[in-house]
């Protein structure tokens, strides 16, 4: 397996260009998928405040015109032996202002002059010759320069060819490459990591694949997230290596047959040298292909001038000493041996389109087109996959359709079923409104009167555990407080539109992906409305519980974040600290908490003191929230768990970096906590005194609602007392031996800073039986299946 270095550069200050957002952050995390991820041996970082790169002379990474000359220099110009071999890998990330003069393209770094660009910036000739004077035969740069003074917009950059590279360019050259506030990054530097994180089948390790997947993917972030069109491409020079492979250690061996028809293609030219270079890459890949092994031993004879060839063919005659046999000139195939061949390539093809048609249909773009890879590969004709094809894809439009209708009708039962439902709460409804004129509603419960009960030790710890028990002491039959629940104030914003799923549309697990379109809605230090944004949108599928109960799990793309609270936060706590970029993969997430009716539908009871169908279920231990997720993954076929503290934290924030996802303070018009306490400038607001309806204020940018307050949600994690060490691949941080889990987002009763993005609480796990607060409720993780 061959080295792999990379050299990164992010800029977001200039001092004569237009500052830029994210373009620093995108290159931190490609950095840290880099060193932590992908495992590469040398990471070079350039940003406003990377450290010095270790020489003789240390080199300061500032990114100058200046130190990246020197870098560039020092590194890979004259020097011999080169510092890599041919079967190395050497990356280039370049995340920036870019400039088209004279027809060259060039790099805009942070003391870079537009007035004189050939004196103070670095063209990407320049820097493509140094990198392949560093020995590497697989040298690949992705530029996302397309940024000028108007926005993230180019110049022309990307019309000029670079011989001997691979160039992945973020946009073509009268596009912009446009930033997403809420993902905190680049949209191609964000799909750019999701690519790059695949595994198995759907893997983006070869070149031409990442290209496919950037292709579509890019256009589809910037849909979502409203954004222009932003079409990223690829240049390959020579063309063949867009066959290469960029990650051997997520590469399959169906991704070396391209490699492996352009090594013998090479061979049969009598390119030596890049046929052996080729069949190395195969072999790093795939360590026992014999074929890769017995062209290695060919191209060994006819490069020592010795005109005898090993014979091509696996199954050559042994010599008489035992060894492989060798002729003076090459075995040649009979006809009847290549139509033996023909066919066994005809049931290849087969084989591998009835696997994808089972796995998806119909057909994504990029299937597709590994498809067609492999009927050249096969040499099959057109006509002949067709012939192939055609009988296969006529019996699933069959079972498709036929599938369809029956969803169709499942669906109109379900919706009626539902209706029903509807009816049948609002009737009981009216019925409890008229009950609590007569004083049998749950009493609500003061502050301080709770906090009698529950202490809270350091760093947030429940000290006592409080239930049921307590409030068959105060009355068999609480009074009311002739406040009706659940009629609170909140800011109106426009109703969710949702698109049913259309016929033949995205799926994931097999179940139909809904589109939501919505309004989020951000404030000010004094609970002032400054924004609205009625352009969001989210994808969800459904869960049938029975009885007409769904639950509903938003998607929720992949991306990096800052975890943690920044120092001078109101409120902040030392566990918060330090703050810590987690890359996150996709998942699916509950858009709301738990129900009281799914809860009963799925564990057959209902723990909760404030009851109603609608509301969080409450007074719910960990082990039982697990139970609930273990219950619900073997009814449902589907893997389903409690968030990590990385996944809740990047839910929430969805993309903001403020103390609250819709802005820098709290109200009782956003969230349920105690309104009597403020957090910095707003005015006080209510104080209900009780859970309430989920799904009962607007939601954040992902769609999710009730992230802030209402009740505390489980998570994976074992508590820790700060993030030294914490994981960064957004997975849970658990010690097996440690009793008490960890608690996100506040309650009905708790202060405004414990509701926090950041903020954290724990408590003992609570084994099955205990006595629990009834602060507490969850929601639940599907882990995130092949979308079709």
């Amino acid at each position: 397996m061959g080295r792999n270095w990379a050299i990164v550069v992010g800029i977001n200050h200039y001092e004569n260009l237009r500052s830029l957002n994210f373009a620093k952050r995108d290159a931190s995390v490609m950095a840290t998928w880099f060193q932590q991820e992908a495992r590469f041996d040398r990471v070079f970082l350039f940003t406003d405040d990377s450290p010095p790169i270790a020489a003789n002379s240390p080199i300061p990474t500032q990114p100058t015109f200046g130190h990246v000359r020197r870098f560039l220099r020092a590194q890979f110009e004259n020097i011999q032996p080169p510092l890599l071999k041919p079967e190395d890998n050497l990356w280039f990330f370049f995340a920036g202002h870019g400039n088209r003069y004279k027809d060259q393209d060039y790099l805009m770094f942070s003391d870079s002059d537009p007035g004189d660009v050939e004196h103070t910036a670095i063209s990407v000739d320049f820097i493509t010759q140094r990198l392949r004077r560093s020995g590497a035969d697989n040298v690949v740069l992705f530029l996302d320069a397309c940024r000028d003074e108007s926005s993230r917009g180019g110049l022309g950059i990307g019309e000029q060819r670079h011989q001997g590279v691979i160039t992945f360019f973020s946009c073509t050259p009268n596009q912009k490459s446009w930033e997403i506030e809420e993902l905190q990054h680049g949209s191609f530097t964000h799909s750019l990591l999701e690519g790059l994180r695949l595994q198995g089948e759907a893997n983006c390790a070869t070149v031409e694949r990442l290209a496919q997947y950037l292709g579509y993917q890019v256009p589809h972030l910037n849909t979502r997230y409203g954004k222009p069109a932003q079409n990223p491409y690829l240049q390959a020079e020579p063309p063949y290596k867009m066959y290469f492979i960029l990650l051997e250690q997520t590469a399959t061996l169906r991704d070396v047959e391209p490699l492996k028809y352009q090594a013998s293609q090479a061979e049969n030219r009598g390119d030596l040298s890049l046929a052996k270079q080729l069949w190395v890459r195969v072999l790093a890949v795939s360590r026992g292909d014999w074929e890769g092994i017995e062209a290695i031993e060919r191209i060994a004879v006819r490069q020592r001038g010795n005109l005898q060839q090993i014979s091509p063919t696996s199954d050559s005659s042994d010599s008489s000493s035992g060894g492989r046999s060798v002729s003076s000139e090459p075995v040649q195939k009979s006809f009847v041996q290549k139509q033996k061949e023909h066919q066994q390539n005809l049931v290849r093809y087969e084989q591998a389109f009835l696997k994808e048609i089972k796995r998806q249909y119909p057909l994504s773009q990029v299937t597709r087109s590994e498809l067609n890879q492999l009927q050249q590969s096969l040499q099959i004709s057109n006509d002949e996959r067709e012939q192939i094809e055609q009988p296969i894809l006529a019996k699933k439009d069959t079972e498709n359709r036929k599938r369809q209708q029956e969803e169709a009708e499942r669906l109109q039962r379900q919706q009626e079923a539902e209706r029903q439902k509807q009816q049948e709460v609002e009737r009981r409804r009216q019925q409890q409104e008229a009950v609590t004129t007569n004083g049998t509603t749950p009493a609500r419960i003061t502050r301080q009167k709770f906090l009698q009960w529950v202490g809270f030790g350091g760093a947030g710890l429940l000290t006592a555990v409080v239930g049921r028990e307590i409030f068959k002491s105060q009355s068999s039959t609480p009074k009311s407080t002739n406040q009706p629940a659940n009629k609170s104030t909140t800011i109106s914003v426009a109703e969710p539109k949702y698109i049913t799923p259309t016929e033949g549309g995205s799926k994931t697990f097999g179940l139909p992906l809904w589109t939501v379109k919505f309004e989020t809605v951000t404030v000010d230090k004094k609970g002032q409305v400054i924004k609205r944004d009625p352009n969001k949108q989210a994808k969800f599928f459904k869960e049938d519980l029975g009885n007409g109960i769904t639950l509903e799990m938003v998607e929720i793309l992949g991306g990096s974040f800052n975890m943690g609270s920044p120092p001078g936060e109101n409120g902040r706590a030392v566990s918060e600290e330090p703050q810590h970029i987690v890359n996150v993969p996709a998942f699916y997430l509950g858009k709301l908490e738990v129900t009281q009716e799914q809860y009963q539908q799925i564990m057959g009871s209902n723990p909760s003191y404030f009851k109603g169908a609608k509301h969080p279920v409450e007074s719910v231990s960990w082990n039982e929230a697990v139970e609930f997720c273990k219950k619900l993954s073997q009814k449902t076929g589907r893997k389903y768990r409690l968030p990590s503290e990385a996944e809740w934290e990047y839910s929430c924030r969805a993309g903001t970096t403020t103390p609250f996802y819709f802005g820098e303070t709290i109200i009782t018009e956003l969230a349920n906590y105690d309104g009597n306490y403020t957090y910095v400038s707003e005015p006080k607001g209510k104080k209900r005194g009780e859970t309430i309806e989920v799904g009962s204020f607007p939601p954040n940018a992902f769609g999710l609602y009730d992230m802030h307050g209402n009740v505390w949600e489980w998570c994976q994690d074992t508590w820790h007392d700060s993030y030294k060490g914490a994981p960064r691949d957004g997975s849970a941080w658990i010690e097996n031996d440690n009793q008490y889990l960890m608690l996100r987002g506040g309650s009905w009763i708790d202060y405004p800073k414990d509701c926090r993005s950041a903020s954290r609480n724990y408590l003992n796990r609570a084994e099955r039986g205990s006595i629990i607060v009834l602060i507490i409720g969850f929601r639940v993780v599907c882990a995130v299946g092949r979308t079709l």
